[in-house]
């Protein structure tokens, strides 16, 4: 026996969050975005057209969707149509994928979406969920929405660059200038820039035409030189337009491009190649992707940047320069230890946890009572020497000043053996002021604050990393260009705010 049912049977209640749990989500969100200002949509505001849909409207649309990992208009169109939470909040309104992909890609989005970070931030102080008082920072890399055989390498173009340079040159003065009459004098150090290809294609247009006229005018039965001339001059321009200029354009469109990096994508060109941790077939493939940055407290993300370098480390200052409020404590792994990160942070009068890249190391067995322990060698400073376990003695040499990409100076001292013939290590260097920065980070790392603060870093950062691209998959970009990705991983992470929130009202 069956229980009755009917599909062409009108029933009751026509109220769509009737049919909704009374903690579910889709209240959350809508709260939080119609408690927002108005001032903060009045970016979307035009008087052109028929009127548009509320941004309002949209926000929560995204917010939901990403929720529930849905990142495809198309199907975040049709979940208008058969998910009741999303009807209701759509008040029953069915939006493009077209007019929900131009919202999410516009500049008024971009500038939108940090306003909601701060909002939200406002939000969790008031209800005692977040203190401001430690900010727990990482990076990961995330796959770009490009292909991953769309790569240029710098390396490649300097070497074709360099090859093309000195083509031009050579084919210059062996090729044109003996047969062009008024073509230009060029130094030998000098390089044919663009607008010097263009000059002498000019020259030999007007050469051409020069010799056409002359041979119209002066026509010569059999064998003509300077038909011979012009056919020659004929190639020479074919070789200028359609490989010279073209090359010469892309190379240093390619220049411009790079920023700085080594590499980047013809489909995105904001994405630069990585190496990532999801490579299965383990032969080091590099994929187009870019290094998201975030800082969180209590698994809420309160602040996110998207950068193109493969490492972490020279990712921490821009990032701190990006924050709205700055911490009491910056939390942070080995890759952000570097000197000139530690000096920032001393400098803006953050504290800071942040292990350099041999701390974990140093805490070994094998290394406390290793010779290549610094620490284990005695030093005498009226000398300036280190005295090694083997009683070798390395000498004060020279100072040598460094400059690393970020522009950052480093001094570092150099010492030399006494007698270098006798041992392998001939030369021993030492950053007096890294090492100084160390031995305090070393000692707030091991006290027992230090040491509590930190061990929260594993259940503070990683998590949401996790939640973000297992349980929501986020593990490749919808969007292109770095603003627009900055929008996309920023839905991604309010989204999971508002699961992490919900979660914890109803527990």
């Amino acid at each position: 026996m069956y229980k009755n049912y009917t599909t062409n049977q009108t029933s009751l209640p026509l109220e769509w969050s009737c049919l909704l749990s009374s903690n579910h989500i889709i209240f959350e969100i809508h709260e939080f975005i119609e408690s927002m200002d108005n001032t903060m949509f009045a970016l979307f505001e035009s008087s052109d057209g028929r009127p548009g849909y509320h941004p309002r409207l949209l926000v929560k649309a995204l917010l939901f969707a990403y929720s529930e990992g849905v990142y495809s208009g198309r199907k975040i169109e049709k979940m208008m149509t058969e998910n009741i939470a999303m009807m209701w909040a759509m008040s029953n309104e069915i939006i493009s994928y077209r007019t929900i992909n131009r919202f999410r890609s516009s500049e008024c989005c971009q500038q939108l979406l940090p306003e909601l970070f701060a909002n939200f931030t406002v939000k969790l102080k008031t209800e005692n969920l977040i203190t401001m008082n430690e900010l727990f920072i990482d990076g990961t890399k995330i796959e770009a929405n490009a292909n991953k055989y769309s790569f240029v390498w710098k390396k490649a173009v300097d070497k074709y660059a360099a090859s093309l340079k000195t083509k031009t040159k050579q084919y210059f003065v062996d090729e044109i200038q003996p047969m062009v009459e008024e073509c230009m004098q060029m130094d030998d150090l000098e390089e044919l820039s663009i607008s010097d290809l263009e000059s002498i294609t000019t020259l030999i247009e007007k050469e051409i035409t020069g010799l056409s006229a002359d041979i119209e005018e002066n026509p010569i039965q059999g064998k003509n030189p300077k038909k011979q001339k012009r056919r020659r001059l004929k190639k020479h321009l074919r070789k200028l337009r359609d490989d010279f200029l073209p090359r010469k354009k892309k190379y240093e469109a390619y220049d411009q491009v790079f920023n700085g990096r080594n590499s980047f994508s013809k489909i995105d060109t904001d994405a630069t190649f990585m190496r990532m941790k999801d490579d299965h077939m383990m032969n080091g493939q590099l994929k187009a992707a870019y290094n998201i940055q975030m800082g969180t407290e209590n698994q809420f993300v309160l602040a996110y940047n998207v950068f193109p370098n493969p490492t972490d480390t020279r990712t921490l200052i821009p990032f701190v320069e990006s924050l709205n409020e700055l911490p009491q404590t910056i939390i942070a792994d080995a890759g952000y230890g570097s000197e000139e990160n530690l000096d920032y942070l001393n400098d803006i009068g953050v504290n800071h946890l942040i292990k350099y890249n041999l701390f974990d190391k140093e805490q070994t067995r094998s290394y406390s009572d290793s010779p290549r322990n610094r620490k284990n060698w005695s030093y005498n400073s009226e000398g300036n020497y280190f005295t090694d376990q083997n009683n070798h003695h390395f000498y004060f040499s020279h100072i040598s000043h460094r400059k690393n990409r970020s522009g950052f100076y480093q001094d570092i001292h150099v010492y030399k053996p006494e007698h270098p013939e006798q041992i392998e290590q001939k030369t021993f260097y030492y950053n007096w002021h890294y090492e100084s920065l160390k031995e305090i980070e070393s000692n707030k790392l091991l006290s027992p604050e230090g040491s509590k603060i930190f061990a929260r870093r594993k259940i503070e950062v990683e998590p949401v990393f996790g939640q973000v691209k297992a349980n929501l998959g986020f593990t490749r970009f919808h969007l292109r260009g770095k603003e627009k990705v900055k929008v996309d991983i920023g839905l991604a992470f309010m989204a999971n705010n508002f699961k992490k929130y919900r979660k914890i009202k109803i527990s």
